[in-house]
């Protein structure tokens, strides 16, 4: 492991960092956390500004088959699967970010999208209809589906992701043969932020190992680290920026970060 950037925080879970979600207005990433040995899943609130947990380690009602779907304006929705043989069935919750209280749910519920202070899904009971819910009432709004924007202005700066045999696979593996010996396999992630160079990318190790690589315009090596390995398939999103820093989790457990 090569660093020159200054580490900021490290936090290792009891089980692998599934998903996340960012409430930029309270500096808050919202995590969820999943057990398999255990069948748990768990919620935890990290405030990134000051690196502390508003709430961590939380248990909902359902144990398993929960998962954290999307979080605006201090509300966190999470869709539960009513009927595990039938993933169509789905019910919606909505918490608040403060201190997860349960605002409202709805038992006929898949989430599409969050767009301000309208929540747009889709109920199953009389077909597929299209339906839209107030963010904090739960209460459905008799409007018009807004149109959803094709993307998002969103806090989260992420890579683009390469596949072996595109030319821009092929020009950054050119690139890190020549300049570091070393030889990407697969596919990548590749992103310039803040006059750096960030990769990710897999290497053969009997099985694939991850790493990610942080340079300067200038070539200077500020970040090279082993991101997990024995890994059967490549990941999406394996680091991104988030106020300044950037972000990781390394073998799946450990939530990481490094200023910019």
């Amino acid at each position: 492991m090569t660093e020159r950037l200054k580490r900021k925080f490290s936090h290792r879970f009891n089980g692998v960092v599934w998903n996340t979600a960012v409430l930029p207005e309270e500096e808050l990433m919202l995590l969820e956390v999943r057990s398999h040995e255990e069948r748990l899943v768990t919620f935890s609130a990290w405030h990134y500004a000051t690196d502390t947990f508003r709430w961590q380690h939380i248990k909902l009602d359902e144990p398993w088959w929960v998962n954290l779907s999307a979080a605006a304006n201090g509300v966190i929705l999470f869709t539960v699967y009513l009927d595990t043989n039938n993933p169509d069935k789905k019910a919606i919750l909505a918490y608040t970010s403060e201190n997860l209280k349960l605002l409202w749910w709805n038992n006929d519920f898949s989430i599409v999208s969050v767009l301000q202070e309208k929540v747009l899904g889709v109920s199953t009971k009389m077909g597929m209809k299209e339906v839209m819910l107030d963010l904090h009432t739960g209460k459905e709004l008799a409007e018009v589906w807004p149109e959803i924007p094709v993307k998002k202005e969103e806090p989260v700066v992420r890579p683009s992701l390469y596949s072996e045999g595109t030319s821009y696979f092929n020009t950054v593996k050119i690139f890190l043969e020549s300049r570091l010996n070393l030889l990407p396999v697969v596919a990548l992630e590749y992103l310039e932020y803040d006059s750096k160079i960030f990769i990710s990318y897999y290497t053969k190790e009997n099985d694939l190992a991850n790493f990610l690589l942080v340079l300067s315009h200038a070539g200077e090596l500020l970040l090279h680290e082993k991101l997990d390995e024995s890994l059967k398939g490549i990941g999406q999103d394996t680091f991104f920026i988030l106020s300044g820093c950037v972000i990781f989790v390394k073998n799946k457990r450990e939530l990481i970060s490094y200023f910019l």
